[in-house]
């Protein structure tokens, strides 16, 4: 299991499956990054994938891109949004065969892409389709129509603490 969470920590990724060695707070998961002294430990809600500097949830339920849209503001996130291949990668990975909305969309196919936060999308990597929502599916970021139904993915920023809180050491 160590020898598990290291190489997922090296990866930038971290599950919250947890053991009762983690730290519980506030229904918020503490892991360690490292075993070594002044290690960072990474938090995200129970449920949630840690990568890099994010948190991401994967729905199991399918709705349009909008309702998705919602569920992820409801839990204080957003549809994903990622900043490199290696997110993106790892978000494919991670989702499994069925489709998943993220957070770019446009207003029309003349118009260029934006994420939910309203930034510009950088076209890290082409996206398919005269849709105005992106998903992703088993091989690239595909478009459709807003009204379709699709399992989604939050993300939000991930935060750190150089220790477990103190109520939680003994």
């Amino acid at each position: 299991m160590r020898a598990a969470k290291a190489e997922e920590a090296s990866m930038g990724m971290l599950k919250t499956d947890h053991t009762t060695s983690d730290c519980l707070q506030d229904g918020e998961i503490v892991e360690s990054l490292s075993e070594s002294p002044g290690s960072f430990y990474a938090i995200c809600p129970r449920d949630w994938i840690g990568f890099g500097s994010k948190c991401f949830y994967f729905s199991e339920d399918v709705r349009n891109w909008t309702s998705s849209q919602t569920s992820c503001m409801a839990l204080g996130a957003h549809l994903a949004l990622f900043d490199s291949l290696e997110e993106l990668n790892f978000l494919k990975r991670y989702k499994g065969a069925s489709d998943h909305w993220i957070g770019l969309h446009r207003e029309s196919p003349e118009l260029p892409w934006r994420w939910t936060d309203n930034t510009k999308y950088n076209n890290l990597v082409l996206t398919q389709g005269g849709g105005e929502c992106a998903y992703l599916n088993d091989s690239r970021i595909s478009s459709a129509r807003d009204y379709t139904h699709k399992k989604w993915i939050c993300s939000k920023s991930n935060r750190y603490t150089s220790q477990c809180p103190d109520i939680l050491n003994p």
